[in-house]
């Protein structure tokens, strides 16, 4: 009952570093430092979701 739930797996968090309030990611497009809600996130075929690695300004 409990293992089967899509929601099982735990997000996957690419970042360079942390401002004090949220991880910080680093576009490889335009080279800036942005805050992670700067990035979206994507699911992954094997069910895991991961962060985007442009930033929403790039994309």
């Amino acid at each position: 009952m409990f293992g089967n739930n899509k929601n099982d797996k735990k997000p996957i968090i690419q970042a360079s570093g942390y401002n004090g309030s949220e991880p910080i990611c680093i576009c490889p497009n335009c080279r800036k430092e942005n805050p992670l809600s700067e990035f979206g996130c994507r699911n992954m075929g094997d069910g895991n979701v991961r962060n985007q690695s442009w930033c929403k300004s790039c994309r």
